[in-house]
């Protein structure tokens, strides 16, 4: 007779563990970036990076404008940039025991290029014949009004199912707005009803004896609050004044297309878990059917790490301590 696993603390633990639970990083196991982010060899035109899982489909987008060189007619000097940063890693612990945050940038801030317009600069009230770009009219509204963008770095997926997705994400500055749009109607789902967000918070550290491996680095929160409530910094994360490396869960619908991206700078994309509804399979985990040694390990953030990492550690549905 199989032995049926009970323990619920495991399964809330984490979905990673989940065999029915989808991924998508950025980042190779060795943490290098994935091969494919090669920008597009025309500076013009914008550099899209295509990723699909069984049940979700979406890209990552960077460019092609960054901005416009100042100058004294119209129109202004365009520059374009289409590329992609380095990978970046940010360790969450000294040993290794909670897996380290890759992600990667692209250029320019997410707007709807047909909406940027242009204005004379004035000194003493008096105009001076120099020109520069105005971006606020082409900045993303969570009302839907302003539209969505068309350039700049955002990334998008579509889902073929019903589920949860969790998207891995680095904001930038702390006091940005945070998005996940729905292309439907343009409407932001809102932070800490639709969306869930746990994670980090540069310098809210874990306070534990020194010589801890979490020791001096940020602390894992479940639930992290916005800044301020419904129409006064309902998208800022925390106090909003340190950056983050947030995970974003939300449900979605199949077939609809959500945006997501910071106002106004450029969100740091880390990869992605999607987990079908009605297929958690948390009644089929038994004992006998997960024993592979060679399974994905995961700490209780739900984040996978080496395999020789330390400490509460889930392997094959179970919890276990490596000293």
């Amino acid at each position: 007779m199989k032995k049926t696993l009970l323990s619920v603390a495991v399964v809330l633990c984490t979905i990673g563990a989940n065999a029915q639970t989808e991924s998508w990083y950025v980042n190779n196991e060795d943490g290098t970036l994935k091969a494919e982010y090669t920008a597009n060899s025309d500076p013009t035109q914008m550099s899209v990076i295509e990723f699909e899982t069984k049940s979700v489909k979406g890209t990552h987008t960077s460019g092609p404008v960054a901005g416009y060189a100042d100058g004294e007619i119209l129109p202004l000097e365009t520059t374009y940039d289409n590329s992609w940063g380095n990978i970046s890693k940010k360790d969450l612990s000294a040993d290794g025991s909670v897996a380290p945050f890759y992600y990667v940038q692209g250029k320019g801030n997410p707007v709807d290029i047909s909406k940027v317009t242009f204005e004379e600069i004035m000194t003493d009230d008096v105009p001076t014949g120099v020109y520069r770009a105005y971006w606020g009219d082409a900045y993303y509204s969570p009302d839907g009004t302003a539209g969505l963008p068309t350039n700049g770095t955002y990334v998008t997926f579509v889902a073929r199912a019903e589920g949860t997705l969790k998207i891995a994400a680095w904001i930038n500055k702390g006091n940005r707005d945070i998005y996940i749009a729905k292309a439907s109607d343009g409407t932001a789902l809102s932070i800490g009803t639709d969306v869930t967000v746990s994670g980090y918070i540069n310098g809210q550290n874990n306070d534990v004896p020194e010589g801890d491996p979490l020791a001096g680095y940020p602390m894992y929160q479940e639930n992290i609050p916005t800044k301020g409530t419904e129409g006064s910094d309902a998208y800022v994360l925390g106090e909003g004044n340190q950056a983050c490396w947030v995970y974003l869960t939300f449900k979605v619908v199949p077939g609809e297309t959500y945006y997501v991206f910071n106002k106004s700078t450029q969100i740091g994309f880390s990869g992605y878990e999607f987990t079908p509804d009605g297929e958690s399979g948390i009644n089929d985990i038994t004992v006998e059917e997960q024993n592979d040694p060679n399974a994905p390990v995961y700490n209780l953030a739900g984040q996978r790490v080496d395999k020789n990492a330390k400490g509460i550690l889930i392997q094959n549905g179970k919890k276990f301590i490596r000293k």
